[in-house]
């Protein structure tokens, strides 16, 4: 019988895993296969330690022993239910206690945990066997079974409750010009800039300046848990109510703005590619569209600092770091175009040399 329970108790965690579509603890495959093997790179070496306890169990009591009253039973299911209880997805479950979230389903979902389920199925198989052999608890002790899940439930909600408030990175979305994103953090607290601004600075969230793809950044803080995760474009709109605070980061200057509730970041502010687009149509020169460009690009870069070594994560620098690097073959190529003593090459030499352009 002893053999047969520690076979029983090593193969069924892996069933289970299986049987529910988990994958394997190291990504792919099969989680029964993965299970089932006691050897590091597999995830049944998580599973050694709670099965020595089983076997020392399964040794140490026997059906020679005289029968009789013994909490071990009940020692041994109160800790399946512990673990059990523990392999909750207690974010979701907070969040359904303590916010306006309203989670579709069940808002008691388990997490795939491996470690935890070789918990319960180990003390289950355990139980199970000291019951086989005759060892009971008293009848009266079994009112423990129940609060077991209420109070692993209860530290964990009240561990939540009592400790710094958790802020949750929500979506992001683009804003209306390249460069421009809106970032969505879900908060429990009422507006405290300084708590915000170092909740940023502790945050692994990239900055504008420290990434290729934005230059204007306008991150939103929502009361709203519900709002966040399923009507998350609605908060854009100026003076909603679920936004408590708006900071809004800037790659040209690298400044962090706060603001108490919702606020347009991006009105008064130009991307790079805005300002191409506007110099490119107010300062046209007349001579063509392609000379239109390198001008705009030209003006814009008057007021940016070229770095001395390339620049790939703002967007700027790194455009007019490009426009000085490639002045000699795009002169060249105005040149193979409309010629030597052209209007547009004179006017390209011109200003090229104003801004001390590299010359061919």
């Amino acid at each position: 019988m002893r053999i047969l329970i520690l076979i029983l108790a090593w193969v069924t965690p892996a069933l289970i895993a299986e049987m529910f579509g988990w994958g394997s603890s190291w990504g792919g495959g099969s989680a029964f296969a993965d299970y089932i093997i006691p050897i590091p790179v597999a995830g049944g070496v998580m599973h050694v330690p709670t099965f020595l306890v089983l076997a020392l169990v399964v040794f140490s009591n026997s059906r020679e022993a005289e029968p009789g009253s013994s909490y071990l039973p009940l020692v041994a299911i109160c800790i399946a239910a512990a673990g059990l209880t523990a392999m909750l997805d207690f974010e979701r479950l907070n969040s359904w206690l303590f916010t306006d979230y309203t989670p579709y389903g069940s808002p008691f979902r388990l997490d795939e945990n491996p470690l935890f389920l070789f918990v319960v199925t180990d003390a289950l198989w355990a139980g199970i066997y000291l019951n086989a052999i005759g060892k009971a608890s008293p009848a009266r002790s079994w009112f423990v079974l129940p609060l077991v899940p209420l109070v692993v439930i209860a530290g964990v909600a009240l561990a939540y409750r009592t400790g710094d408030p958790v802020f949750k990175i929500g979506p992001v979305f683009p804003g209306s010009a390249r460069g421009e994103e809106t970032w969505m953090i879900y908060t429990p607290v009422p507006y405290d800039e300084v708590a915000f601004l170092n909740w940023l600075e502790k945050s692994s969230l990239s900055r504008p300046w420290a990434n290729a793809n934005t230059e204007h950044v306008a991150m939103l803080f929502t009361n709203s848990l519900q709002a966040m995760k399923y009507s998350w474009k609605e908060d854009t709109k100026t003076g909603n109510e679920h936004i408590v605070a708006t900071i809004c980061l800037y790659e040209e200057d690298q400044s962090v703005v706060p603001y108490a509730g919702s606020y347009d970041c991006f009105a008064g502010h130009e991307t790079a590619t805005e300002a191409l687009a506007r110099l490119t149509t107010e300062e046209s020169t007349g001579l063509g569209r392609d000379i239109d460009s390198w001008y705009a690009m030209a003006l814009m870069c008057d007021d940016v600092t070229i770095p001395d070594t390339p620049s790939t994560e703002i967007a700027r620098a790194g455009m007019c770091q490009g426009m000085h690097n490639v002045y000699p073959k795009r002169l060249q190529s105005f040149i193979a175009k409309y010629g030597e003593d052209s209007p547009q090459v004179r006017f390209v030499r011109t200003e090229a040399t104003a801004r001390k352009l590299a010359m061919p």
